[in-house]
């Protein structure tokens, strides 16, 4: 689940074997723009990061239209505009994208190819709130990949995000 500007909210352990543990990351930095612009690993995991991560600047910038006096995503921007020469680029571009469905294709280093459906759902009570969802469909490459990622994480350990208690 992320919030306004991307942060990560909550996750499952599928999700963090597939991207990232994201209970590794300090929680202030625990921010989707931020990871895939700033950890080497997402480069070679997105088999199209340019595509990926330009969806993730217009997205991004959607946000800000939403909040322009918004001092978090307004600092979000500067740090990653500093960081990389492609953010600053495409944050220029002015382009705006909405989180709706589309298709991902990951090279992911324990399963290989990964072709995943996404569609991102708005919660009603919050809508700065979205729940991304990625599939495959039954019986594919993919399925079958996933079925075994799913249980390389329980390996692993890999959990998922705790509700505040």
């Amino acid at each position: 689940m992320q919030g306004r500007r991307g942060d990560i909210l909550a996750w499952n352990a599928l999700a963090a074997a597939l991207v990232t543990d994201f209970s590794r990351i300090p929680e202030k930095h625990r921010n989707y723009p931020r990871i895939i612009f700033t950890d080497p690993a997402m480069r070679t995991l997105y088999a199209d990061w340019e595509a990926s991560a330009h969806i993730s600047v217009a997205q991004l910038r959607m946000e800000a239209a939403k909040y322009p006096e918004d001092p978090r995503l307004i600092e979000l921007v500067g740090e990653l505009s500093l960081r990389d020469k492609q953010f600053a680029q495409w944050w220029g571009d002015h382009r705006v994208a909405a989180r709706t469905v589309g298709t991902k294709t990951l090279d992911h280093p324990v399963v290989g190819e990964l072709v995943l459906d996404w569609d991102t759902l708005t919660a009603n009570t919050d809508p700065d709130q979205h729940l991304t969802v990625w599939t495959a469909a039954p019986g594919s490459p993919t399925h079958e990949r996933l079925r075994i990622l799913a249980s390389w994480a329980t390996d692993q350990d890999l959990s998922a995000s705790q509700p505040p208690g």
